[in-house]
């Protein structure tokens, strides 16, 4: 499904997002308090996107490690690394979010944007996540949620539920894609037991922020 939509990836999250995606992005990067130092891992890495904004930040990550297990995204995210003249600062490699590629603490901070939900065990992701970082290293996941206002949960929920599909089939030609996605949203576990599965994992200093009144969580975690 990942490799089917991935022409239209970048374009969909932009167009449902209202461009917000990018600012979303933007703010987990930020609540890391890079250096200009660390080694970073993106997890679900899909196009890039999270791994070239590491690199943007004034004080972004020295290097950084972009995993999926769709080779389609991946394609796409080496052009546009490629493209931004970053291929020697971000490497991208195939793999499975349960089982890292990475040796023991061998990582500064973790990125996950809105892939956590489409792992089949997140507490397995998570628990290797805690694995690769460092004793002290940062964890930011974005991951969609639902907004706190009454009024607004209800049109939200309205979106989701009809016209962002409408629009994913449209724009991407895949039936079935972004029918899946409200319904994985829907399936994933609020914040507070989100956030207690973090620290279950292995992680201390846990947060969940909403983002654009609810709509998004930034979880912030330290190893």
């Amino acid at each position: 499904m990942f490799d089917a939509i991935a022409p239209r990836y970048d374009l969909l999250n932009h167009l449902l997002s209202a461009g917000i995606d990018r600012r979303w992005r933007a703010r987990a990067i930020r609540s890391l308090e890079l250096t200009g130092r660390e080694v970073l891992l993106d997890v679900c890495t899909g196009t890039a996107d999270v791994a070239l904004q590491a690199r943007r930040e004034a004080a972004g990550a020295a290097r950084v490690i972009g995993v999926d297990f769709a080779g389609a995204m991946l394609a796409i995210g080496r052009r546009k690394i490629d493209a931004a003249g970053e291929s020697d600062r971000i490497m991208l490699i195939r793999g499975d979010a349960t089982r890292l590629p990475v040796a023991d603490a061998a990582l500064d901070a973790a990125t996950i944007a809105f892939g956590i939900r489409n792992v089949e065990r997140p507490e397995l992701a998570c628990a290797d996540l805690a694995r690769a970082l460092r004793p002290g290293g940062r964890l930011a996941i974005l991951e969609f949620g639902e907004p706190r206002v009454p009024g607004i949960r209800t049109l939200y929920r309205w979106y989701f539920k009809y016209l962002l599909p409408w629009i994913g089939r449209v724009v991407s030609g895949h039936r079935a894609a972004y029918s899946y996605l409200p319904a994985s949203v829907r399936s994933f576990p609020p914040p507070p037991a989100f956030a207690a599965l973090l620290e279950q994992a292995g992680f201390r200093d846990v947060r969940a922020v909403p983002v654009t009144l609810g709509i998004v969580y930034l979880y912030t975690a330290r190893r």
